[in-house]
């Protein structure tokens, strides 16, 4: 006995099915049931012939004693199925309403406080941020060797700043004068600008690094600053962009 490709659709599922055309409709209602979870009694059958196409037509299957063939039933074809049940919990949305299922939940102090958790183990076992080894490996990585920086920004070499996403200002242009060593603000580059849009006077917390006018003197980070053979520029204005930007100083 040949078999019929039919695609079952509903409100919570889609699926593919095989069956013989010489399946009543009764027996369908049987067979959706547990498909769907809507009771044999309340099914609302629906045949789609060409489904999509240009000769889309839907047939409303409400003879039980009737066979798929009988409603001329084809390979590929869309049964719809709609629950009448106003009292569904199909239709009340509890089979994929996840709010409404209860769960459990736990206090971030708690969970911090358990020995059988994944953060627990990751403490014992020192791994990822809890491994210090590995993670002051990684900042030391990160971190430009002060000779290296000293040899790839030698002093007196023109730059240009660029601008950050956060402050889209224009470009600016300087001379290197002087590279900042410390606890405070490792590894910044001092630039007197050619433009009098800069932080300070070559000083930074009291202490003089280089000397330039007021307002001509910046320290930025050296993923900013690259150099070339730019002219300097004439300024005409002593105007001071307000730029509170964290990698400036």
């Amino acid at each position: 006995m040949s078999l019929v490709t039919i695609w079952i659709s509903s409100t919570d599922s889609y699926s593919e099915r095989r069956w013989t055309p010489h399946l009543t409709i009764a027996e369908l209602r049987a067979k959706l049931q547990p498909i769907t979870g809507i009771s044999a009694g309340s099914q609302r059958l629906a045949l789609s012939i060409n489904p999509g196409g240009t000769t889309d037509r839907s047939i409303l299957l409400d003879n039980d004693e009737l066979t798929l063939l009988d409603y001329g039933v084809q390979e590929g074809a869309t049964i719809d199925v709609v629950d009448t049940d106003p009292h569904s919990a199909a239709l009340a949305g509890q089979y994929n309403d996840v709010s409404q299922v209860e769960k459990f939940e736990l206090p971030i102090q708690e969970y911090e406080k358990r020995s059988d958790s994944l953060l627990a183990f990751k403490i014992r076992n020192k791994l990822g941020r809890f491994n210090d080894d590995q993670n002051k490996q990684s900042e030391e990585e990160c971190i430009p060797d002060q000779e290296e920086l000293q040899a790839k920004y030698p002093l007196g070499s023109r730059c240009q700043i660029t601008p950050t996403l956060s402050h889209q200002m224009k470009v600016h242009y300087g001379d290197i004068e002087s590279l900042l060593f410390n606890q405070k603000h490792p590894y910044w580059i001092g630039v007197e600008l050619d433009e009098p849009r800069g932080k300070n006077n070559g000083s930074v917390d009291g202490h003089p690094y280089f000397e330039c006018p007021p307002n001509r003197g910046i320290f930025i980070q050296p993923d900013r600053v690259t150099l070339g053979d730019y002219p300097p520029l004439d300024f005409l204005t002593g105007i001071n962009d307000d730029d509170d930007d964290d990698d400036e100083i």
